[in-house]
């Protein structure tokens, strides 16, 4: 095949007339430009790749910082679910005590043996959500979750120093050991 690349695209009938001669103008102006006008043309382009790579570069770390965070957080949550775990304590099948808690707004229960009332009441033992239950803890595990995820321990009645004002009862307190 004989002729330029443009004669050729004609005669394929991929190019038509005027994209030919559009074509030469630009080609004709290159030529004409002055050497400082293609080095600025020349500069503004890699400009523009430069500008293109660090806004990549810029996402790029945008999205690695999300994915370690997500990463860690779901690392804090697999630890706090080893702690509550491996620390749980068992609870015997002959448990008959009733222990009430409030969790939010709600309140909760959990049957416990008589020998682990007083030292729940005395944040010895402290209770922690395990999944969609509770589990009991030892109070030195529940600081080390506490640390890491509170929303897991539930608040000991004397943490909750809620007050409202219109309350009649808010010069009662409430004792510890008190089975509702």
């Amino acid at each position: 095949m004989a002729g330029s690349l443009q004669d050729q695209l004609l005669k394929a009938g991929l190019a038509n007339k005027q994209q030919a001669k559009k074509a030469t103008i630009e080609k004709r102006k290159k030529k004409k430009q002055s050497p400082d006008e293609v080095a600025a043309e020349k500069a503004k382009q890699q400009a523009d790749i430069q500008a293109k790579r660090e806004q990549k570069a810029a996402q790029d770390r945008a999205l690695n910082e999300a994915r370690d965070a997500e990463q860690a957080e779901r690392a804090i949550d697999a630890q706090v679910k080893q702690l509550i775990e491996h620390h749980q304590i068992t609870i015997s099948e002959r448990a008959e005590t009733r222990y009430q808690f409030a969790d939010g707004k709600t309140i909760k229960h959990i049957y416990i043996d008589e020998s682990m009332f007083q030292p729940l009441t005395r944040a010895q033992i402290r209770v922690a959500k395990l999944g969609e239950g509770y589990a009991l803890v030892p109070a030195v595990v529940a600081e080390r979750i506490e640390q890491r995820r509170p929303e897991r321990i539930i608040p000991l009645s004397s943490d909750q120093q809620v007050s409202d004002e219109d309350d009649p009862y808010a010069d009662y307190a409430i004792p510890d050991d008190l089975m509702w």
